[in-house]
């Protein structure tokens, strides 16, 4: 957690502080997509990129996220953003990040917010599909039959199948008992 070293006095007026960035112009259009498809789905959580950004900073702020800005590509294109910063715990805790590292860390955590919302979606999807139980071989006593796995032939010997009677046993694999054990 930071220090914050300064702080900016509470504005006196109603209006919020804007700041403007340039962001990675990928990144932006990832988080848009997003928003777009959730606002597709009727979920109106986050109304627009800069409130997506804010909570991003906020999580990051909180300790929820983790950034690594060595990952961040310095060369992709870049995009202008303006932020307006409402809450001025969060405008002193931008101000207290390093000033070179200011939008490499809204970038990071932005993308690792970006992915953390994309698990929890995925996990309202995600189904547990329970194994079938396997049947159980049963075994058939005084039959001719050939092993499938092995190939032998028997004569009036045990035979092991999944059949569940002997009249499906033509429609089924058959096995030996060396093959069972």
């Amino acid at each position: 957690m930071r220090k914050i070293k300064s702080q900016v006095k509470a504005p006196k007026t109603t209006r919020a502080t804007k700041i403007t960035f340039a962001l990675n112009a990928d990144l932006c259009q990832q988080a848009e997509n997003w928003l777009n498809s959730q606002w597709s789905q009727y979920n109106y959580t986050y109304r627009s990129l800069s409130e997506l950004v804010r909570k991003s900073l906020t999580a990051y702020q909180e300790g929820e996220i983790r950034v690594n800005t060595t990952e961040r590509d310095k060369h992709a294109p870049k995009r202008e953003i303006t932020i307006r910063f409402f809450n001025t715990d969060l405008l002193n805790f931008y101000y207290s990040l390093p000033y070179s590292q200011r939008t490499a860390i809204i970038e990071e955590s932005l993308r690792e917010f970006l992915e953390k919302l994309n698990e929890k979606e995925l996990e309202k999807h995600r189904k547990i599909i329970k194994p079938r139980p396997k049947p159980k071989l049963t075994p058939y006593f005084n039959i001719n039959f050939t092993c499938d796995n092995c190939g032998d032939e028997y004569v009036e010997d045990v035979a092991y199948s999944y059949a569940t009677s002997l009249k499906e046993i033509i429609e089924h694999y058959t096995y030996c008992s060396g093959c069972v054990s």
